[in-house]
């Protein structure tokens, strides 16, 4: 099967729009203090969805790697890395806040640190990594932004 080309400038406008949604809530805790656990809750459980996203891309690789000649020598790491982000992200909104925000931007980091690791042994585009590393400064950036605004109140 034929990779498909994608013009890398549909990637960096939805990734960065995915940015929107916490900015969004940054102001919200600032503007309605009232509403700062609900809209903290929010924001963790936004970061997760989105860390549970990066997860499911393993899934991708690995299983690519099964349909395509040669397989990833490291599907089984990569399906194994694939899950971790939606457990942690299930663990982290079951404890108290701060925490889980913490395991969260500890995962974001980590998962990019896999990524850059195995950087050579899969196929991803050229514009792929520069973007990752750039959401995650401003996702997890964003996430501590809420919650040090939350341990300021």
């Amino acid at each position: 099967m034929p990779a498909l080309k994608i013009n890398p400038r549909i990637p960096q406008l939805l990734g960065y729009a995915g940015l929107l949604p916490m900015l969004a809530l940054l102001f919200g805790i600032w503007g309605w203090p009232q509403l700062t656990t609900q809209l903290t809750d929010a924001a963790t459980l936004y970061v997760g969805v989105i860390f549970s996203f990066l997860g499911g891309l393993q899934w991708g690789l690995a299983v690519r790697g099964d349909m395509e000649n040669p397989p990833d020598t490291n599907a089984t790491l990569r399906l194994i890395v694939g899950v971790a982000p939606s457990l942690t992200t299930g663990c982290a909104l079951l404890i108290p806040t701060l925490y889980g925000g913490v395991c969260l931007i500890t995962g974001l980091w980590l998962l990019l640190a896999f990524e850059w690791h195995w950087r050579d042994n899969n196929e991803l585009p050229n514009w792929y990594l520069p973007l990752r590393i750039n959401l995650t400064i401003m996702l997890s950036g964003s996430l501590a932004a809420v919650l040090w605004l939350v341990g300021c109140r």
